[in-house]
């Protein structure tokens, strides 16, 4: 009787827990649609191929598993199945920027397009600004675009694109890390340069301020890669670059608007930055994602991890249901990426790049408990919002 009464609560368990998982969109029907953006009971949100509202929550870098020291080998299809079904376990639904295939196509997912070499994490002799005045410069982009649409062909669990990961827009932060800012690479072009013959027809047209001519190198990125994203994909969402938190000034995000469909902000911290958040969806009217973000706590091995770091698993677990409930709070915010699905050793950060599995493959047990815990916290919430019956 008592095995009995186990399997049967067991059972109940996981019909609730399906029961959640579908209504939140993690358990896709067939349907030959597309991800949409739409408003329920005055909440944005997206809404999936079968026209179910979906708030997604997701997991970033998952290719490491396959990639750098202790690498998967063997089955990468079983390897996929054995990971999704982890992630369904834990409460997750999509795949962030970053899914192997093929995975990206076993549930929701993102891709990524790098078309620019300004990410703020890249090392001085690989970062670059380009003059994306260049028509050959334009043409490498359209191409990097054509091939990574191509190889979304047919897969209908695409949420979206993003484009290039946090690229070094701000001019005082740029001229600090890096000695330099797009303005100034340009102004520094030879004569005869398709940025340096639109520079000096910038000045000749009475312009003069650095912002201002950062405003249309903005304007000429976008163009470019929004038209050519759109013109091959015109029914895909864009969720344009991924923007580190306070790394893009207002013009910026100005020229990109017409072309992206949700703001994708990478913040930092513990706390959600309600006030940063709210200004962010008053002034630019978008959705917005947040699109990869944690927090973190040594290990005996690794002293040492990327982002903020708090003193234990459990600490990160709490901050991390906190950190939910208040940016669901906010009806512009439509989903949420944690930043990496297995521990890799930045050599050249000298640190921890911390997952929610170790370098072996085991959970941290007390931090996955709890990122489930919130997990379906969050989707119960967001299916009692969306009246699922």
């Amino acid at each position: 009787m008592i095995g009995n009464r186990r399997a049967l609560t067991m059972k109940g368990i996981l019909s609730k827990l399906a029961a959640l998982l579908l209504g939140a969109g993690l358990i896709q029907a067939d349907g030959d649609g597309r991800f949409q953006l739409g408003k329920v009971n005055g909440r944005d949100c997206l809404i999936d191929p079968d026209g179910k509202p979906f708030l997604s929550l997701g997991v970033n870098h998952i290719q490491n598993v396959f990639q750098g020291e202790g690498a998967l080998l063997g089955d990468y299809r079983q390897a996929c199945e054995d990971i999704l079904k982890r992630l369904t376990y834990w409460g997750y639904n999509t795949g962030g920027y970053g899914t192997p295939e093929p995975l990206c196509r076993m549930l929701p997912s993102f891709a990524p397009m790098y078309l620019t070499k300004n990410a703020n994490y890249m090392p001085d002799e690989q970062f670059e600004y380009c003059d994306v005045f260049d028509p050959v410069v334009q043409q490498k982009m359209r191409e990097v675009i054509q091939y990574e649409i191509g190889k979304q062909a047919g897969n209908s669990t695409l949420i979206g694109y993003y484009w290039t990961d946090t690229p070094q827009w701000d001019l005082e932060r740029a001229r600090k890390k890096r000695g330099t800012d797009w303005v100034s690479m340009v102004r520094e072009l030879p004569a005869g340069a398709p940025g340096k013959v639109r520079y000096e027809q910038f000045l000749a047209d009475g312009g003069h301020s650095d912002e201002a001519f950062l405003r249309l190198i903005a304007r000429e990125l976008y163009m470019v890669i929004g038209e050519e994203t759109r013109r091959l994909a015109p029914d895909v969402l864009i969720f344009g670059e991924r923007y580190l938190a306070h790394d893009h000034p207002d013009c910026v995000i100005e020229e990109a608007l017409p072309y992206i469909d949700v703001l994708s902000i990478q913040p930092g911290g513990v706390q959600f930055e309600a006030v940063y958040f709210d200004r962010m969806h008053e002034k630019f009217k978008k959705p917005i994602l947040v699109c990869d973000h944690q927090n973190s706590f040594p290990t005996p091995e690794y002293p040492k991890t990327m982002w903020q770091q708090l003193e234990s698993e459990e600490a990160v677990g709490v901050a991390y249901e906190q950190y939910l409930n208040d940016a669901f709070e906010k009806s512009y915010i439509i989903g949420y990426q944690r930043c990496q699905y297995i521990d890799r050793y930045a050599d050249g950060a000298g640190m921890l790049k911390q997952g929610i599995v170790r370098e072996d493959g085991t959970a941290y047990k007390t931090l996955t408990q709890a990122l489930r815990q919130a997990n379906l916290q969050a989707l119960e919430r967001f299916q009692m919002h969306h009246n699922f019956k």
